[in-house]
């Protein structure tokens, strides 16, 4: 009994300590219960337009779709990302990224679309291994989003 007490407690400093590490908004809209409840229960993060987390709401940039891809392509080199897949013509790129505390691999993909506003970036984080992915999918999109700020 004293093991799974141990096994248990052991786990769930795993889980809490691998949220700390991603430092998502835990206390922005929706509020930390849907959070928590999103980290603990899906393995996907995407952007879209009128996303439930002010921060994967999808972004649009005033360039063209070429030069966004340049800059992306750029960010995800100094982030150290292993690029997979690269579609230039398409303005796609696949990449693959450790998470930080059991260095378990996830996809990110990019897709610019050209619109109104100018160019679309749409990026999704998705886990290989896990129903769970304690909010490391939504720190990959925020740490590319901070790095593109940090380049334009």
């Amino acid at each position: 009994m004293e093991i799974l007490v141990t096994l248990i407690a052991a786990a769930g400093c795993l889980i809490v300590g691998a949220i700390v590490l991603n430092n998502p908004p835990i206390n922005d809209p929706p509020g930390m219960g849907w959070r928590l409840w999103t980290y603990l229960t899906r393995n996907v993060a995407e952007t879209r337009r009128h996303h439930e987390f002010p921060e994967l709401e999808l972004r649009c940039y005033r360039m063209s779709p070429g030069r966004l891809y340049e800059r992306v392509e750029h960010a995800v080199n100094v982030l150290g990302w292993d690029v997979v897949e690269r579609h230039p013509e398409t303005y796609a790129l696949h990449a693959a990224v450790s998470t930080q505390l059991l260095k378990f691999k996830d996809d990110v993909t990019i897709e610019l679309k050209v619109a109104d506003c100018g160019t679309e970036l749409y990026v999704r984080a998705a886990s290989r291994v896990g129903r769970a992915d304690l909010a490391a999918n939504t720190r990959h999109i925020l740490t590319l989003h901070a790095m593109l700020d940090r380049l334009l």
